[in-house]
């Protein structure tokens, strides 16, 4: 009978706090759709590219040649192509034709104003780094050719339109096909190898077209084919490697040691991907939003876990005489506490579902399209990570069970008796304002009443100001990294603002929807913790508006403790991500950036305030009788 009716209590528990719940269920919500969805851009994002080029079979490693012959394919002396045959660790490569017009330059082939190109012969069948056409076909006899799809650094051509490259390279092409190379994609292009220069076109060229007709330079044989200047090779077993991993990189960096001393050749540059422009800078551009997506769910974790651990505390100790009832009725302590951890594993249930699904698919696809600006990305894979939101969200819970558990522990340690009558109201005692006669002589009751309060209800207090100073925190934060972005230099940053305003705006809207519902629920506790003392208000001929601002005054200056404590805070935040980022400098926050933070949480303040006036003005007065003298 006990245990039915034990049951039936846990029920009317969520009932009679289902405004608790509530607000407990779209806190956690909100920080564990926060967290998993910033946690698990870069994860995903790396993924995305990574799985988009090994599609294209991009290669792993590339060999460069420093000799003007290249890599003999034919001839007395084909060993390089003999020996990589015979490596077990090669998977496949293949020989790469490439020129950049730098070099033409230096060798008075071209005149110094030809457009900054790269040329590169083409083989239909190849099979490694393969080309993606974007438009139209490859080319198919010498007078055409395909160009690069066009890009900020890159010139931007039609199929059809004509590129004259002189006598030396064949005079006048056609542009046949439009294409993407899987070594390009970085919307910012490539730097040529000499001068280190962005390249405003890339060239492509049948293999046997490729061919520099020497005879404007006298006394050179006419016709020389270009040789073989790059070799690219895949590595055996890497096929499951993710390409932006640092246990790839080093794998690679072992391969290449290796391949060194199997080669033997001092006239071979061996490169990694790391020495690619494009995946330089998609790596360390992925590398500072790691940075970002993982202090801000940080932080904001730990607020809510604050607010729903003092929700829950508030919630026990506000239930004392039903604990009470229970250890009357002999109900054992460990299944009083269980009620209480059942109550707030439901709550994180419920929203940890709800938060993953939104986060995970959600956030990274607001994002994700700052991210195709500056990288010609592949679809966004389905396969998000979820590893940051779940160990956030546990890291969360086990706090919030931890502090619920604690305050049943000491409500237990009472005898039932005295859990049974409500907490007396805490002795009133002179606090330092009232030692300050000239001030505290000259204040109204009404504001004396509040600075009492305040100074009563220290656990209140402190819980309020640190609640709102982890929202203001977040939103200056948020303001000032889009200051911070726009003032970033494109040469040195290039793309990294375009994708930190995306984020900087997912961290102020769930910044100030946190704050809303911080507020919310403070304030919603406040009013039921003190609905005797609203009551007896009402009774001793308070009007509304009166009791209201009785309360309210409260809430506002608590607030405002924590705007003035959270600004502070934030500016840390912004100071430790751009010390940690290594760009960017506080001196680009705007200084309005900091009154539209304040601004942004007062209206939310008064907002939610609003909405509980209807709570306070529906109090019994009746209940004023029932307070203890």
């Amino acid at each position: 009978m006990v245990r039915k009716a034990f049951s039936k209590t846990i029920l009317r528990s969520f009932k009679s706090n289902i405004s608790k719940v509530f607000s407990m269920i779209v806190i956690m919500f909100l920080g564990i759709a926060f967290v998993s969805g910033l946690g698990t851009v870069t994860p995903s994002f790396r993924r995305t590219m990574s799985d988009g080029l090994k599609a294209k079979n991009i290669p792993d490693i590339i060999l460069k040649s420093t000799s003007s012959q290249g890599f003999e394919e034919e001839g007395d002396d084909p060993l390089i192509f003999d020996k990589l045959k015979s490596l077990d660790y090669v998977s496949n490569f293949e020989a790469v034709k490439t020129l950049d017009s730098s070099a033409l330059i230096q060798s008075g082939y071209i005149s110094s104003d030809f457009p900054n190109t790269r040329f590169y012969g083409i083989d239909q069948n190849s099979k490694l780094a393969r080309l993606e056409v974007v438009e139209g076909r490859l080319p198919e006899d010498k007078n055409e050719i395909c160009v690069e799809q066009a890009s900020r650094e890159m010139i931007y051509y039609e199929i059809g339109d004509t590129i004259d490259l002189g006598p030396v390279l064949g005079g006048e092409k056609t542009i046949v096909g439009i294409v993407s190379n899987p070594l390009i994609f970085s919307t910012y292009g490539e730097l040529d190898n000499i001068n280190q220069e962005y390249i405003e076109q890339v060239i492509y060229l049948r293999n046997e077209d490729f061919v520099i007709n020497t005879e404007v330079v006298p006394g050179v044989n006419v016709g020389v084919p270009v040789p073989v200047t790059d070799i690219y090779i895949t590595l055996t077993g890497f096929e499951r490697e993710e390409l932006f991993s640092t246990s790839y990189i080093s794998k690679v960096d072992e391969r290449i040691e290796q391949l060194e001393a199997d080669l033997n050749d001092d006239s071979i540059v061996y490169l990694s991907l790391e020495e690619n422009v494009s995946y330089a800078y998609f790596d360390n551009y992925i590398g500072k939003i790691n940075i970002i997506a993982w202090l801000f769910p940080v932080f904001f974790i730990a607020v809510v876990s604050l607010v729903i651990s003092t929700t829950m505390s508030r919630m026990v100790e506000e239930e004392r005489s039903i604990i009470g009832c229970y250890r009357s009725l002999g109900v054992s302590d460990n299944k009083i506490k269980l009620k209480y951890v059942v109550l707030t594993l439901t709550s994180f249930f419920i929203s940890f579902i709800l938060g993953m699904i939104l986060g995970l698919y959600l956030i990274p696809s607001v994002i994700y399209p700052a991210f195709e600006i500056t990288f010609y990305m592949p679809s966004l894979t389905n396969l998000m990570n979820p590893t940051v939101g779940i160990v956030s969200s546990l890291v969360m819970l086990f706090f919030v069970e931890l502090i619920t558990i604690l305050t049943v522990n000491k409500s237990l340690k009472e005898r039932p008796a005295s859990l049974l009558q409500p907490l007396s109201p805490k002795a009133g005692k002179k606090n330092i304002f009232e030692r300050i006669k000239p001030l505290w002589n000259h204040l109204a009751f009404r504001y004396k009443s509040t600075i009492r309060n305040l100074v009563r209800y220290k656990k209140h207090f402190i819980m309020t100001i640190t609640s709102v100073a982890g929202s203001t925190a977040l939103t200056f934060a948020g303001l000032a990294l889009i200051d911070i972005a726009n003032s970033l230099n494109e040469v040195d940053y290039p793309g990294l603002k375009t994708t930190i305003i995306p984020i900087a705006v997912v961290v102020i809207v769930f910044a100030i929807l946190l704050t809303a519902f911080v507020i919310y629920n403070l304030t919603n506790m406040n009013i039921s913790e003190r609905s005797r003392e609203i009551a007896t208000l009402k009774v001793l001929g308070y009007h509304n508006r009166e009791v209201i601002m009785y309360i309210y005054r409260e809430i506002i200056i608590m607030s405002t403790c924590g705007i003035i404590v959270g600004l502070p805070i934030g500016f840390g935040v912004v100071y430790l991500i751009l010390y940690l980022l290594e760009f960017g400098s506080m001196s680009s926050i705007f200084w309005y950036t900091y009154l539209i933070s304040v601004a942004i949480v007062y209206v939310f303040i008064f907002l939610v305030d609003a909405i509980l006036i209807k709570k306070i003005n529906g109090i019994d007065m009746s209940n004023s009788l029932k307070a203890i003298e």
